[in-house]
């Protein structure tokens, strides 16, 4: 095969350094193995060899070329024919823009004038109208139709096409004019009107502004107009007070180089505190009081006023936004008055509080701002308030009856003048609790705890005597806080404020509580010690004396001895009625309970044991007084000195109901008094003393569980008499467990 020329010269070295773009250095290493003769003969040989193929190629392919020619002119020959027809095609449709364009353009024309035409109609027509509503408007005198005329007016005059009417200027002017004329009478006669609660022009005036289409925008100027005149009230209230007092005004326009003296920014010359603060409050009770009372006077009727005509939709809340924005001007002004107006603010808020609420008092309504509308001025007031309390006592360790009364006498004061409204009652109050809280902390500091405070054995010792004295100080402190409440009178009596701080007082009485806890406490544990020893009377079961017995009179004179020793000296005496009743409880039932164990008890015993009975009430009465405000202890003493006298089958009949007041367990635990030797109490059986019986039964307070124990020692007497062959139970034994099958039965 014929090798194709084109490759051979690419596959040549000397050729490639030709072949490639720019000169690189391989033309230059070229250029030293040939010369330049032989460079240009190798090019020449190429080229000729390239020249060759073409005309090689050029023969092969003859007949193609020659085809290929003669397409070419039938080609250009189409061309031709098309070209001409694209003229004729351009040259029609020339011809039929200028048979369109022409209409159109005599039509535009036309259309322009038709334009100028209907304007000019239009601006003759407006033109017209409003002559015939000048002349109707000239013609009518009464306002009301005049402010309808005005508004339909205004739509023709708000054209502008109208105001480019040159001969139409004066008349335009002219309805201009009295239309604002017309605004500014009937303003007037409607701020005169609200003024003297005149309904008629009131209406009239508001019918104007109706027809006129601007009421309610009349309406919401107004109101801003009128909170505007209260803010410039209270910038001059807070700059120069002596201005806003009723009357001085007259005088400050008979003096004006008085007047001059101020000027504008300066704070005010104050001769002394004292003296301007009552500048101040007297120019803030003519702001509340005249001023703000005659707005909002003036505002209540105006909102009658409109309701009553139905001029305007319902949704028009005239006084709310009245109230809304009053109350919003307050706040602001308020919060951000100068620091020596602020400190007076804060220090008579209460006073500030009760010229608001006057002012709704004046005007038979309820309040319509918010309760935190003097928040900005609560902090600086507690802060007074706090510091007022806590002077009183802040330089004792111990507080003194002197420094109880002191702080009273504060608490009473700042009370008294908070009790206009319940926030700022809510929060003195809580002040006066802080400060009580304070009190009661610092009396708890010096409270004696330990050995000597609970000691009852010799008559009080100093820790006792100091104890007592505490106790006192804090019913002391008590019963002036009640007093304070009743001094201040059924409102705040009858108020929350109250009863949280009389609640508060129970911290105190805890305090007290726990002082006497610790001597009852004592107490308690005596009186179990004597009760116990009972079960080592000597004559209890052979003396037929009638006297009490040894136990019981030892219980009689010790309760004396230290009740009178311990006891009543503590003022508290509602606490020490709550801890007695407590003790006479506790005497009744360690009475029953070791009474029940006790073991041999014969007939006379028994007998002795009922005298015991009935004297333990003498015993109990200076404690308690009225036994039977005990309840269910005093009636189960009661009952049970009437089943100390029965027998055994008596008892196991008697009832077992747990609404009783003599439980179950006491009535089954007597009953192993009739029994014999072998029938052991269950504290023997368990192996305890009777005074580890008392703790165990103090530690299981369940009834089933103490039945349980007189169970298991039913069950273990059983064993007994099985492992001693015993033919016959004791007569006892059968009581007692049918006695304690209809207990458990009855849980």
């Amino acid at each position: 095969m014929k090798e194709n020329i084109c490759e051979k010269i690419e596959n040549d070295e000397f050729y490639q350094n030709f072949l490639r773009d720019g000169v690189s250095s391989q033309q230059t290493e070229a250029s030293k193995f040939f010369s330049y003769t032989e460079q240009i003969n190798k090019l020449s040989e190429g080229l000729e060899a390239l020249s060759t193929e073409l005309q090689s190629q050029v023969r092969e392919q003859h007949g193609a070329l020659l085809s290929q020619a003669s397409h070419a002119g039938k080609l250009d020959g189409s061309l031709g024919v098309v070209h001409r027809h694209m003229e004729s095609l351009v040259a029609a449709g020339n011809r039929l823009k200028n048979h369109v364009n022409t209409p159109y353009v005599i039509l535009e024309s036309q259309t322009k004038v038709l334009g100028r035409l209907h304007e000019t109609t239009h601006i003759l027509r407006q033109a017209g109208i409003f002559l015939q509503l000048y002349k109707k408007l000239l013609a009518t005198k009464e306002f009301e139709k005049q402010a309808t005329i005005f508004h339909e007016i205004d739509s023709l005059i708000e054209d502008d096409a109208l105001n480019s009417v040159k001969f139409l200027k004066d008349e335009i002017t002219h309805v201009q004019s009295n239309r604002r004329k017309l605004i500014t009478l009937a303003d007037k006669e409607l701020n005169t009107a609200l003024k003297n609660l005149n309904v008629d022009i009131v209406q009239r005036s508001l019918q104007i502004f109706s027809n006129l289409q601007i009421l309610r925008k009349y309406i919401t100027d107004l109101l801003d107009t009128f909170v505007g005149d209260i803010k410039q009230s209270i910038k001059e209230c807070f700059t120069a007070p002596e201005t806003k007092i009723a009357g001085s005004r007259e005088t400050e326009a008979k003096n004006p180089a008085k007047s001059a003296m101020r000027a504008p920014g300066k704070a005010p010359a104050l001769t002394t505190s004292l003296h301007f603060r009552a500048k101040l409050w007297n120019a803030l009770e003519w702001l509340f009081s005249e001023e703000i009372y005659s707005f909002s006077a003036q505002i209540r009727f105006l909102h009658k006023c409109v309701r009553n005509s139905g001029l305007m939709d319902a949704d028009m809340e005239i006084e709310e936004q009245w109230w809304r924005g009053l109350q919003d001007l307050l706040k602001k002004s308020f919060s951000s008055c100068p620091p020596h107006i602020a400190q007076c603010l804060q220090q008579g808020l209460p006073k500030l509080v009760a010229e608001t609420k006057s002012l709704f008092t004046k005007l038979q309504i309820d309040s319509p701002f918010d309760d935190d509308i003097y928040q900005s001025l609560e902090s600086g007031f507690l802060e007074k308030c706090g510091s007022n309390l806590k002077a009183t006592i802040s330089a004792v360790d111990l507080p003194t009856e002197d420094a109880i009364d002191a702080l009273i006498r504060a608490a009473s004061t700042e009370l008294g003048t908070a009790v206009v409204d319940q926030r700022i009652c809510d929060m003195v109050t809580n002040v006066v609790m802080s400060c009580n809280r304070d009190v009661w902390n610092k009396l708890e500091s010096s409270i004696k705890l330990g050995t000597d405070s609970k000691q009852i054995v010799d008559i009080p010792n100093s820790a006792q005597i100091q104890n007592t004295m505490i106790a006192n100080l804090i019913t002391y402190h008590a019963d002036a806080v009640k007093r304070l409440v009743e001094n201040l009178g059924s409102v705040y009596a009858g108020s929350t404020s109250a009863k949280r701080l009389l609640d508060n007082l129970q911290i105190g009485q805890n305090l007290v509580l726990a002082i006497l806890q610790q001597i009852f406490d004592s107490i308690s544990s005596a009186v179990h010690d004597i009760m116990i020893s009972m079960h080592r009377e000597p004559g209890l079961n052979v003396s037929t004396s009638s006297s009490v017995s040894l136990y019981m009179k030892e219980l009689q004179e010790f309760l004396a001895r230290v009740w009178t020793a311990h006891i009543a000296p503590f003022a508290d005496k509602d606490t020490v009625s709550k801890c007695g009743r407590e003790l006479a409880s506790k005497c009744i039932e360690f009475f029953i309970r070791n009474v029940a164990i006790l073991r041999p008890l014969s007939q006379i015993g028994r007998n002795k044991i009922r005298i015991d009975c009935q004297h333990l009430e003498v015993v109990l009465a200076p404690i308690v007084g009225d036994l039977a405000s005990l309840g269910k202890p005093f009636r189960a003493l009661r009952a049970f000195s009437t089943i100390l006298t029965l027998t055994p089958k008596e008892l196991s009949e008697h009832s077992m109901d747990p609404d009783n007041p003599i439980p179950s367990y006491i009535i089954l635990l007597m009953m192993f008094s009739f029994a014999g030797a072998d029938v052991a109490s269950p504290n023997v059986t368990a192996g305890w003393s009777n005074e580890k019986l008392m703790q165990w039964l103090d530690g299981h307070t369940s009834n089933r569980e103490r039945l349980e124990l007189i169970s298991g020692a039913l069950h273990k007497y059983r064993n007994t008499v099985r492992q001693k062959n015993i033919t016959q139970y004791d007569p006892v034994y059968p009581l007692i467990a049918s006695g304690l099958e209809n207990a458990l039965s009855n849980l």
